[in-house]
């Protein structure tokens, strides 16, 4: 049982739980009663309406200094919920990098996101209330950086993509759900902006569920065209969740686009599969001298695998970040590296665990 344990300690990262910190600030209005979640009314002038300004803190942000990135998303009635759950379920797989997360809403005022959302209705002016006023407010309350991001949903895509080619200096990073009307304005929007420019600064996502089929082909065509422009200061990465409408595909779409933009993601380079042959062999792990874990590296096929000691289970993949460096899809916090006849695996917390490989 103790071995089984040690295993399980190095295979995976058990911070599931996490401890909310943060309290509810005095509203009038709380549509959303969670511990970590801040809740506010703001008038705004340039529309003329009423708002309900809803702020996700960091886990640690009241107790530490570090001023945070802010992304900014609409129709935050019922995406605040949907951010706090991708980031807890991203936080076991990935070292993440996580911002305040502000979500602008109704309460339980008229939601007139039809009208603020259209970029050809009230779009332009729900733009400027955002930098006029949401984010000053923000930034007069909450330790802040200069990064931002705002992410939208269905409508809400609509109006991000008009974000992107009206204003994308006010947002570093943009991400593209969904997008109403079958992502038909996505192509003449960016070939109107073309005309007249010839740059674009911006980290974009875009996605949508696999089943909104003339979506998915209007994001394969934009992301195309972008990609063509060769521009040095854009990135854009389109993703499609699987076996899912527009409801159901929320959350993936929501999920991969914080992951895009918060979560750090190792990336594979290609060595010689010859070097696998110096890494194959049993480790284990030591405890005050006494024996607590192995595992096993092996090759197949010219790819190099671990095994976690476990009789029913599937040995992962370990891919390379450098001759000597290596990680896993399963578990990115976790990296592995071969040194000196020991393997060390480092955890992105800072703790590390060395193996030692076993004579032949």
């Amino acid at each position: 049982m103790r071995a089984q344990r040690v295993v399980l300690m190095l295979a995976v990262s058990l911070s599931f739980m996490m401890k909310p910190q943060a309290q509810l600030s005095d509203s009038t209005r709380k549509l959303l009663v969670l511990d970590n979640i801040e809740t506010y009314n703001l008038h705004s002038s340039v529309i003329g309406e009423d708002y309900t300004v809803y702020v996700l803190k960091t886990d640690n942000y009241d107790t530490t200094t570090n001023k945070l990135p802010v992304l900014y998303m609409t129709d935050g009635d019922w995406n605040m919920t949907v951010a706090m759950n991708c980031f807890r379920m991203l936080r076991q797989d990935y070292e993440t990098h996580e911002p305040l997360v502000v979500g602008i809403g109704y309460g339980k005022n008229e939601n007139k996101r039809v009208r603020d959302l259209d970029p050809n209705g009230g779009g332009p002016k729900f733009l400027e209330f955002l930098e006029k006023e949401v984010m000053p407010f923000i930034d007069s309350k909450y330790r802040t950086n200069s990064e931002r991001a705002i992410y939208g949903y269905s409508m809400g895509g609509m109006f991000t993509t008009y974000v992107l080619f009206n204003r994308a200096d006010l947002f570093q990073k943009i991400y593209i759900g969904a997008p109403g009307n079958n992502g038909r304005l996505l192509m003449p929007a960016a070939r109107e902006y073309f005309k007249t420019h010839n740059d674009l600064k911006s980290k974009v996502f875009i996605g949508v569920g696999s089943f909104e089929k003339e979506v998915v082909r209007n994001i394969d065509s934009f992301t195309t065209f972008l990609k063509a422009k060769k521009l040095p200061d854009f990135e854009i990465m389109s993703a499609i969740t699987p076996d899912a409408g527009h409801g159901a595909a929320l959350g993936g779409v929501m999920q991969n686009a914080i992951a895009f933009g918060y979560c750090v993601k190792h990336k594979a380079v290609a060595i010689s599969p010859g070097m696998y042959k110096n890494y194959v062999g049993n480790y284990t792990y030591f405890e005050n001298g006494k024996k607590e874990a192995e595992v096993k590296i092996l090759n197949n096929s010219g790819k190099l695998y671990i095994s976690w000691n476990n009789p029913n289970g599937i040995p992962d993949e370990l891919l390379p970040m450098g001759n000597d460096e290596f990680f896993t899809p399963v578990n990115e916090r976790m990296t592995f590296h071969f040194r000196n006849k020991e393997l060390v695996l480092k955890q992105s917390d800072g703790k590390e665990f060395r193996l030692v490989k076993e004579k032949k």
